[in-house]
């Protein structure tokens, strides 16, 4: 979602100052996020896809200037499967405007993976009939 929408102000000439993601999860996989190396490799490259866009928008931002980007995820027993997120982006606009868009989303963590596995058996259906 964070690269669609960054990719999308860069697009319409909006610029990114402030992006803010709070995420509370319930499965295995984040109980482990609350390990420090781990969560540290997690905000690594979520943030990097940020910089990234940065470094190939140099229109609107000096080369020291980036936008301010923080991640937050917490585990949080009750909620199960579902990954919940906010996120807040806020902009730059005309005029020296400001501009926020805040989301709210919550989804299955084990669906996001059902692409993957209806793939994987085509993919065994078609390899036992080669």
């Amino acid at each position: 979602m964070k690269s669609v929408l960054v990719d999308f102000l860069f697009g319409v000439g909006i610029k990114p100052t402030s992006i803010a993601s709070y995420n509370h999860q319930g499965n295995n996989d984040d109980m482990n996020l609350s390990a420090t190396q781990i969560f540290s490799s997690k905000e690594i490259s979520k943030s990097g896809m940020v910089h990234d866009m940065v470094v190939s928008n140099d229109i609107f931002y000096n080369p020291e200037e980036h936008p301010d980007d923080v991640i937050v995820i917490k585990y949080m027993s009750y909620v199960g499967d579902s990954k919940r997120a906010m996120d807040e982006y806020s902009s730059e606009i005309f005029m020296g405007g400001k501009n926020t868009t805040v989301l709210h989303n919550t989804r299955e963590d084990s669906l996001l993976v059902a692409p993957i596995i209806l793939d994987l058996v085509l993919l065994a259906e078609l390899d036992t009939r080669i």
